[in-house]
C-alpha cells in the first residue's frame, strides 16, 4: 500500500499544531513532504530513511528543492534530535516549506 496521501498528514499536522503539540506537528508535516516525494517517484520509500539520506537522493535528481528540504530536515532536527522546544513558529515555517515544496515540484512538471 502507498501508505497515507499527503494531505491525510497535513490534516493531522493541523489538529497536533490547535493542540499545542508542535514538534508532533512538525514530524507530520515533514511526513507529508516525503509523501510528496514518494508519489512522483523521486525517494523509494524505506524504513529509517534520515532526513539527511532524503535530501541528498532527491537533491541528486531534483536539485531545486534542495533548499526547502534541508530546511525543513534542519527544523525537524532541532526538535527532535537535538531537543529544542517546539513552537509555533516552528510549525509556521514547516507549512511554508511543505506548501514550497508542493509549488516547486509543480512548477517543474514531471520530467525529469
Amino acid at each position: 500500500s502507498p501508505g497515507p496521501a499527503p494531505a491525510a498528514h497535513a490534516g493531522l499536522a493541523d489538529r497536533l499544531a490547535a493542540e499545542g503539540r508542535y514538534a508532533e506537528a512538525v514530524r507530520e508535516r515533514l511526513r507529508e513532504m516525503v509523501r510528496l516525494l514518494v508519489a512522483r517517484q523521486l525517494v523509494e520509500p524505506r524504513p529509517g530513511l534520515t532526513v539527511t539520506e532524503l535530501t541528498t537522493a532527491v537533491g541528486r535528481v531534483r536539485p531545486g528543492v534542495r533548499p526547502t528540504l534541508h530546511a525543513a530536515g534542519t527544523i525537524f532536527s532541532d526538535l527532535w534530535y537535538a531537543q529544542r522546544p517546539a513552537t509555533a513558529a516552528h510549525d509556521h515555517r514547516m507549512r511554508d516549506l511543505a506548501a514550497d515544496l508542493r509549488r516547486e515540484l509543480a512548477a517543474e512538471g514531471d520530467h525529469r
